[in-house]
């Protein structure tokens, strides 16, 4: 019988087997350390699940699809969403969005995105304590994506709720097939809550016609390639993306990072005195454990990876979170290490031509977040342990309370 495990920091090994795998899969305990079956999968490339997708895990597998789209493509195609769609209509569309996400245009962000840091720590500070996901990691993101739309913070707590029931549907890896009745129910809610977020969405450019702004809006509107241009409908995909992946994200992994560190005092001890160590290990956190974990492709024409043949039709389930600790791309892979030299070559914000558009804009938030929160909250600490989400696609916490020493207590 066919095993595998994992060591992890408390010393504990889990050990699956072929037979015990599956059941893993549907248990609490997957979500929550969802590691043991990732070594299983870097140790059986294009494993069969019993939901019809192989799974492949090894980083220069992953890389290798990512990087392939005309063998591999996407699965679920949006008609106007560039991030389902493959070339030419990929390339088109990605050609004209980039136009709004420019390196340079995100940086130019830096500024403002620190005074919304400065503006919710200082609301926050006197308390001494807060839940560190609802009162800064959800908020942090939202604020900032309400100014990029040019819209009033307030629309933060519509978005927050909407993309909840969203997450809630597409958050989850389906390796086993779901109750019906519940995924129903799910779909039905986030069916809902997309058709809310798009009328507002479509709204706000309906009102950001006339208007010429810097907003993200007004320059989608602008947006041109030759005599190309975006219409409506591709305005509000590339808009349904930005509240997605900018707000789901980038909070989850501000949280993340801040339990990583708090959970090794002997690193926060050595970020609060060097800042400038910050960088890396926001890089060896999404390393390690990322906000995105897997993404699906689709074999268009018969192909061979990693050992294994694939015949055109099949269904395939990329595990990015695994690959970023497979030992064949980084020494210790289950070692959170700050100082790790290549930490950066991590697959968290994708690869290829699918790479996340946002990902420059994700990284100033989480060096800025990151900084505020280590050195503006003197002694900060766990109050209670956090509890996670159960979005295993998308892994994050629902709740981190904390605590730090406030002036005059």
């Amino acid at each position: 019988m066919t095993t595998t495990g994992i060591s992890r920091p408390d010393g504990a090994t889990r050990v699956l087997t072929q037979s015990t795998i599956i059941s893993y899969l549907g248990l609490p305990a997957f979500t929550e350390d969802p590691f043991p079956a990732y070594r299983f999968f870097l140790d059986y490339p294009g494993w069969p699940s019993p939901s019809g997708y192989r799974v492949f895990a090894r980083f220069d597998d992953v890389l290798g699809i990512l990087r392939d789209p005309d063998t591999f493509g996407q699965p679920g195609r949006v008609d106007g969403n560039f991030h389902t769609a493959d070339p030419p209509e990929h390339t088109r569309l990605r050609k004209l969005v980039s136009r709004a996400f420019t390196f340079r245009a995100m940086s130019r962000q830096r500024q403002f995105i620190e005074s919304v840091a400065d503006e919710l720590l200082n609301e926050i500070r006197p308390a001494g304590r807060m839940d560190l996901v609802t009162d800064f990691s959800a908020l942090l993101p939202g604020r900032v994506t309400a100014k990029l739309l040019g819209v009033d913070y307030e629309d933060g707590a519509r978005w927050q709720s909407w993309l909840e029931a969203i997450k809630a549907s597409r958050g989850i890896v389906h390796y086993l097939a779901p109750d019906p009745a519940e995924k129903q129910r799910v779909d039905a809610a986030a069916a809902e809550a997309a058709k809310d977020t798009a009328a507002f969405l479509a709204e706000l450019i309906r009102r950001s016609i006339d208007h010429d702004g810097d907003d993200i809006v007004s320059v989608l509107l602008r947006a041109q390639d030759g005599d190309d241009s975006l219409s409506d409908k591709e305005i509000l995909c590339t808009l349904l993306l930005l509240l997605g992946a900018g707000l789901h994200t980038t909070s989850a992994q501000i949280a993340t990072t801040m339990r990583l560190l708090l959970e090794r005092p002997a690193v926060f001890a050595r970020i609060a005195a060097d800042a400038s160590l910050i960088a890396n290990t926001v890089e060896e956190a999404l390393r390690y454990e990322g906000a995105l974990q897997a993404e699906y492709r689709l074999v268009k024409r018969p192909v061979q990876v990693g050992g294994v043949r694939l015949q055109q039709g099949e269904l395939l389930l990329i595990v990015n979170g695994a690959a970023n600790r497979d030992p064949r791309a980084f020494e210790s892979p289950d070692v959170f290490d700050i100082d790790r030299p290549n930490a950066k070559d991590h697959l968290a914000f994708g690869r290829g031509i699918h790479r996340c558009l946002g990902a420059e804009l994700a990284r100033e938030e989480l060096n800025i977040a990151v900084a505020r929160l280590v050195g503006a909250l003197p002694g900060l600490h766990e109050t209670q342990k956090p509890v996670r989400h159960r979005y295993n696609r998308w892994p994050g916490l629902a709740t981190m309370p904390v605590a730090w020493e406030a002036a005059g207590v």
